[in-house]
């Protein structure tokens, strides 16, 4: 019989638990606030580490206490959610709707590309500001941590591992290792998780706001696939509940789970309608097919003790692979927590259920057969990078496993002897402990080759034996010191002894491999003012190409329009164009003019640069930014009024003017063009003529001209074309994606049924809930 009781509690939250969880993201990032002020500016901020447009240039690993970045694996934390979150909440605070990127590639989409998150409100306004990233980090970590520790309440668990719990995820490995998008969903899964059991304990109408709000931030968070991933396990939580139900109230409770749904999407229509509208025209690259492989053999180990093999990207370029695939970390006492609860017969189901979603997950993760093509069989799982954004999901499965645990020992009768604790909780510890040293020693052997690959390495004043010496002295010292308060041993037998070692224990783990990263901010480089200066007063509403002076999408971040771009989906005429004129090993996802390398190191857009430039005048590119003295072979032999001009050069950069650009706004013959910005023109034309505008075409695009609305044709495959009158005309350019009045009207529903969610009804207090539970059960059993 499955035991599902619930203890009486406070509707009021203690004051100094909702303190310690808005505080303590703050304080633990407190020196990356402060540090531009203090301690040698020291940041984390991508803009300074990645050497965008700086007057001096670094290795990226390089500046910190200890080599590594700083609190960020993917260097998408900066080419896609800062630079083009910045432009998001730019464009917000000006009063434009998000819907366009004039400032990558050829134009693209904005909003439909997802990853932006333009709907993302406040959090991604939090991106306006100087150190913005960090700012949404910190705000998300809060978020995450209130949003767990109402769930947990929500299950009756004990106050102190309620609020563990919400500390454990607060501070989880992947927002110790992924500012990127990947983390950004994160933070609402326990709304969602909260709004079931919100929707459980409902009588009358309304029941599912929470999950509503919940799966709606899920749906508007930026990285799809994550909340997707995370999303699972809510269904997961969500058809348990309805199994526990009893038969008289699983309808009802249903119905509320499916109105919440259907209020989140309908809350997300404009994201949604935006992103279905790029997909039909959009390249998704590998996603267009099922991406079954299997997490590298190293990261297993580095799920367990996170700094085994260094910090971020330390040893060669073969062991980058395992960095690569992370998502996060478990460490060690999280999983050891999660089999101690194995034991326990409160929510006995529920235990059960998170662990076989996790076993599923490592599963998947290590490309095991059977369970991969049984997961495949789930719409959409199959095309989603599952073994590294897995990790979120499986540890917030991991944690909450681990508050049950918690809550195993915290509420025992403070009467209890410490022979009577033995007894409960001896054959608990004893299984887990053997277990976790199991897997363990698997994964140890598991990364066998990248322990004997760093041997002879060294990078940084703390040798290669000292990671992996200290995180196995970490793990197993911090997994002993919570077995010893399990276990009632020496001195700590008393109940609040006991509590004060787990809790040391869980919480010196947790902070600890969180603020490792940390120590890897370093002092920024200065800004390039003269070299942006320069770019922007010779470019006007041209484009510019780089290799490497400026990062992909940090055009959108300067409002500078450049080729270079980073992301997927993209817009698949560009990709095709990308193709033709740059050849079929172009990398259509991270287009910085460096990768892929040609052979001998040549950067890949450097040979079509210095030989071919009129590829890039006919895209409309004016400016080509190359690092300082880079050479250009074969630029002898063009004509000389064919040949790139030095316009500028300081030690990190030169800047390159090509002579014969195509002009943003081309007007036929006989006719005159003023331009005033990328979207406002006025020509002046003898005859009846027509005007080439060099932006992406897409539907959804429109121009008025002299007042009159007409759609413009496609021009040499990708730009777009209209007609001129003859005489004055007075032409504006604007783009909204096809249906959008269907994306608003159903944002307005959404809003009145997310009212309804909220509105009537009560909730059955907790003694009522466990009774009928009991109930329930007993007449099953």
């Amino acid at each position: 019989m499955d035991i599902a009781f619930s203890r009486p509690a406070s509707r009021r939250w203690p004051l100094w638990h909702v303190a310690l969880l808005v505080l303590l993201p703050v304080l633990v990032h407190l020196p990356e606030l402060i540090g531009p002020a203090l301690f040698g500016q020291m940041t984390s901020d991508p803009l300074s580490v990645l050497s965008v447009a700086t007057t001096t240039r670094r290795d990226w690993l390089e500046g910190g206490l200890l080599p590594g970045l700083p609190g960020w694996i993917d260097g998408c934390a900066g080419v896609i959610v800062q630079a083009l979150g910045h432009l998001v909440a730019s464009d917000w605070r000006q009063g434009i709707l998000p819907w366009w990127n004039p400032y990558s590639g050829v134009g693209m989409p904005l909003a439909g590309e997802y990853q932006p998150a333009a709907f993302f409100l406040p959090f991604v306004l939090l991106l306006g500001f100087p150190g913005g990233l960090l700012l949404m980090k910190i705000a998300l970590q809060i978020v995450a941590g209130l949003a767990m520790y109402a769930f947990l309440r929500a299950l009756r668990l004990d106050k102190r591992a309620v609020l563990l719990g919400a500390v454990l995820y607060a501070f989880n490995g992947t927002y110790a290792w992924a500012s990127d998008g990947p983390s950004q969903p994160l933070a609402f899964l326990p709304l969602v998780l909260f709004g079931i059991e919100r929707a459980r304990t409902h009588v009358g109408v309304g029941g599912w706001g929470w999950l509503a709000v919940g799966l709606g931030y899920l749906l508007l968070s930026g990285f799809p696939e994550t909340a997707f991933l995370v999303g699972t396990l809510g269904l997961c939580w969500a058809v348990l509940r309805l199994v526990q139900q009893p038969a008289a109230t699983r309808l009802p409770y249903a119905l509320r789970i499916m109105a919440g749904g259907a209020a989140a999407l309908l809350l997300a229509a404009p994201q949604l309608v935006a992103f279905a509208d790029f997909l039909r025209d959009a390249w998704i690259g590998p996603h267009a097919g099922v991406l079954d492989a299997a997490l590298p053999q190293a990261s297993w180990a580095m799920a367990l003790f996170p700094y085994i093999n260094g910090l971020f990207f330390y040893g060669g370029g073969e062991q980058f692979g395992a960095w690569w695939a992370m998502g996060g970390y478990t460490g060690l006492v999280v999983p050891w927590l999660a089999l101690v609860a194995l034991f326990g017969k409160r929510e006995r189901s529920a235990r059960l259920m998170l662990a076989g979603y996790v076993l599923v997950c490592m599963g998947k993760q290590a490309n095991l057969p059977i369970i991969t093509g049984l997961v495949d069989l789930l719409p959409g799982v199959g095309r989603t990078i599952f073994y590294r954004l897995c990790f979120p999901a499986e540890q917030a499965a991991l944690i909450l496993l681990a508050a049950f645990g918690l809550d195993d020992l915290f509420s025992l009768p403070a009467a209890f002897t410490s022979t009577q604790i033995r007894t409960v909780f001896k054959k608990p510890v004893a299984w887990a402990s053997v277990a976790l040293a199991a897997a363990a020693f698997g994964a140890w052997r598991l990364n066998g080759p990248t322990r004997d690959a760093l041997r002879g390495y060294s990078h940084g004043p703390v040798p290669t034996w000292g990671y992996e010496a200290g995180s196995v002295l970490l793990g197993i010292g911090v997994v002993a010191l919570c077995a010893a308060g399990f276990l009632g041993w020496g001195r700590w037998q008393s109940a609040r002894a006991r509590v004060a070692l787990v809790s040391a224990g869980v919480l010196g783990e947790a902070l600890l491999l969180f603020c490792i990263p940390l120590l890897c901010v370093r002092a920024p480089l200065p800004r390039n003012t003269p070299l942006l200066n320069t770019v922007q007063r010779e470019l006007g509403l041209q484009r510019f190409v780089t290799m490497g002076v400026i990062a992909p999408n940090y055009g959108a971040y300067f409002r500078l329009p450049s080729l270079n771009h980073n992301g997927v989906p993209m817009p698949s005429a560009w990709v095709e164009r990308m193709k033709h004129d740059f050849g079929p090993d172009v990398d259509a996802v991270t287009f910085d003019g460096i990768t892929p390398n040609r052979p001998g190191g040549q950067f890949f857009l450097a040979e079509t640069l210095a030989k071919r430039p009129e590829v890039f005048e006919k895209l409309g590119v004016a400016l080509a930014l190359v690092p300082h003295g880079f050479p250009l072979p074969g630029s002898e032999a063009l004509a000389p009024e064919n040949r790139l001009k030095l316009i500028y050069a300081d030690p990190t950069a030169d800047v390159y003017r090509l002579p014969n650009a195509a002009p943003y706004f081309e007007a036929g013959p006989g006719c005159s063009v003023q331009a005033r910005t990328q979207t406002e023109v006025q020509t002046q034309c003898a005859a009846p003529s027509f005007l080439i505008r060099r932006e992406l075409m897409m539907a959804g695009w429109t121009a008025s001209v002299n007042g009159q609305s007409v759609v413009p044709s496609v021009e040499d495959g990708l730009f777009e074309r209209i007609a001129l009158p003859a005489g004055h005309a007075d032409i504006r350019f604007s783009f909204t994606p096809p249906f959008m009045a269907w994306g608003w009207a159903g944002f307005l529903a959404g809003l009145a049924l997310l009212g309804l969610g909220f509105a009537g009804g009560r909730q059955m207090r907790g003694d009522v809930v466990a009774l009928r539970d009991a109930s329930v059960l007993a007449r099953r059993a």
